[in-house]
């Protein structure tokens, strides 16, 4: 019959005080390499700030020095706080390293301890008799045991008596420092707060940008214990210093101030006041921005018709409603830049145009300016480089605006003012008009005994949808057909008005400044009238054959050329 086997149960079954003495050493184990971490990296955390506080004080540390300190002693902190006890409190010793341990602290169990361990596990070729009374033996013993020994605390003890001491020496610098502590410790933790010193430096310049030949003033507010006057230090590129001494404003006190004056070159600089200083702070001195090249181009008013034309900047001659088209480039890249359209005060902006940076070609700058139809009398251009600094005194580009000169009409026939016209007539208008971009309108306006400021009727000649800019035309003007139709006696004033086609600054109108007039008369009166006409054409053909000839009798005779031999 086979022999049957059991498996064997686990240690809290079969020896509940062993497994029970067992988790207490291996949780205390855990537990005092906890705490002797902790004791160690309390006294490493100490002594970060016992080094970079006090040097704080001292130097004045900067900010990425005091980052270092701060990598340097939080991570070591957080190393020690891990290796020497997060870690080992994380890997407590198993069950047989644990009864080792405890045979070795605790000589009166005789290797029964670790035996009880590994028997009660493993019992396959043990008589289960023999197991049992084992662990009973040892379970009565270790009732009678003190597991304390096992865990030794004397580095735990050491390291918290340096711990402590590190404490209560940070306590007491803590309380010597006063005041200053607290600004120390945020400054150790990269809060920036301005260094604890008797005298406070609440704010100054620091870094600045200036055109070369520019004024910088360097300021400073101080509060605490002021001074009546401090220092300015400066290092030029070259390693020249230069002290100079730091005022307070008269009008207040806590007020320091000093003007360098058309400063040349680039520098660096720090003030002192009191018992306190500032960081180095830059000063950077770079040439105005220029122009380097201009390239203007005219757009026609759309009316004109005419296409854009290119113009010189020292030759502008724009005609009114003009738009004038610029592209530069700089001396230096840009953050913007801006035209400027000036009157007879070059100081003054009249109207502004910023300028786009071209995509494709980055030291490019273009825009469009729209000219105004007048008080301009210039262009010039508003720098200012990616640091800041702007263009100063910048040349003005002369700009003379032309006026479009209105239309010119003038009536061809009749050829006198006045017309003798029956009412049932047709009156023959012939006119002329130009100008110098197209005609756009012509009336004829006429009045019936017409007298200053009475009203007027208008007729629109049509010009068949076209714009010339020079024009002949006769227009066939029915009388008879008038309202109120005309009777003898009637004078009828008419006049001829012109347009342009200019739709910015005009329409220009142009005017005949003297009336026509049309008198209505009989038939008989105006065949009398072509009579009298007829009689004086033929008196001054009469005239002329007879001024002819006298003149012939004054000349003589007619010469001829001499033959030749």
């Amino acid at each position: 019959m086979a022999e049957t086997t059991t498996e064997p149960q686990p240690l809290s079954v079969s020896a509940p005080e062993i497994a029970t003495q067992l988790a207490r050493v291996r949780n205390r184990t855990g537990r005092v390499a906890l705490e002797t971490g902790i004791a160690m990296a309390l006294p490493a955390l100490i002594a970060w700030l016992a080094v970079v506080m006090p040097l704080d004080w001292l130097v004045g540390l900067p900010r990425w020095a005091r980052a270092l300190f701060l990598l340097a002693g939080v991570g070591g902190t957080g190393f020690v706080l891990f290796w020497f006890g997060i870690r080992r409190w994380m890997h407590k010793p198993d069950n047989d390293r644990t009864a080792l341990s405890i045979e070795r602290a605790l000589p009166e169990f005789r290797s029964r301890f670790i035996a009880s361990v590994q028997l009660a596990r493993q019992n396959e070729n043990t008589p289960p008799a023999l197991v049992r009374a084992l662990l009973k033996e040892t379970e009565a013993l270790a009732r009678q045991v003190d597991f304390q020994r096992v865990v030794k605390t004397d580095k735990l003890r050491l390291w918290m008596k340096i711990g402590t001491s590190a404490f209560v020496f940070a306590v007491v610098l803590w309380f010597y420092g006063g005041r200053a502590s607290w600004p120390l410790f945020q400054r150790a933790c990269l809060v920036e707060v301005p260094l604890p010193r008797k005298t406070q430096i609440i704010g100054f310049s620091g870094d600045r940008v200036i055109a070369v030949g520019d004024d910088v003033r360097i300021e400073a507010n101080a509060a605490g214990i002021v001074p009546v006057a401090g220092k300015l230090l400066l290092r030029t590129t070259n390693g020249k210093k230069q002290e100079f001494t730091f005022d307070a404003d008269p009008l207040n006190k806590a007020h320091f101030f000093r003007t360098l004056q058309s400063v040349q070159e680039t520098f660096e600089y720090w003030l002192e006041l009191g018992d306190n200083k500032t960081p180095v702070a830059h000063v950077s001195v770079r040439p105005r921005p220029t122009v380097l090249s201009l390239v203007c181009q005219q757009q026609w008013p759309a009316y004109t018709k005419l296409a854009p034309q290119y113009r010189s900047p020292g030759e502008l001659k724009l005609l009114a409603g003009s738009k004038l088209s610029v592209r530069l480039k700089a001396s230096a890249p840009l953050r913007s830049a801006t035209l400027r359209l000036v009157g007879a005060d070059k100081n003054i902006a009249l109207k502004q145009f910023d300028l786009k940076s071209n995509a494709t070609q980055p030291p490019e700058w273009s825009g469009i300016a729209e000219i105004p139809a007048k008080d301009v009398s210039g262009m010039t251009f508003h720098l200012v480089d990616t640091e800041g600094v702007e263009s100063k005194g910048m040349a003005v580009y002369r700009i003379e605006i032309l006026p479009d000169q209105p239309p010119t009409v003038r009536v061809l026939w009749p050829a006198r003012r006045e017309e003798l016209v029956t009412a049932k007539a047709t009156l023959l208008v012939v006119f002329e008009a130009k100008d110098d971009f197209g005609i756009g309108n012509v009336r004829l306006h006429y009045a019936t005994n017409w007298i200053e400021g009475s009203p007027r009727k208008t007729i629109d000649l049509d010009l068949g949808n076209e714009e010339p800019k020079s024009l002949t035309r006769r227009f066939e003007w029915k009388l008879d057909r008038l309202i109120p139709p005309l009777v003898e006696g009637d004078v009828v004033d008419y006049w001829i008005e012109a347009r342009d086609t200019n739709n910015v600054t005009g329409p220009g109108i142009a005017i005949i400044p003297e009336h026509y007039q049309a008198r209505v008369v009989s038939e008989e009166q105006k065949r009398a009238d072509l009579t009298n006409r007829l009689n004086d054409t033929l008196q001054g053909l009469n005239d002329v054959r007879q001024g002819q000839e006298e003149l012939a009798r004054r000349l003589g005779d007619l010469i001829q050329e001499k033959p030749q031999p």
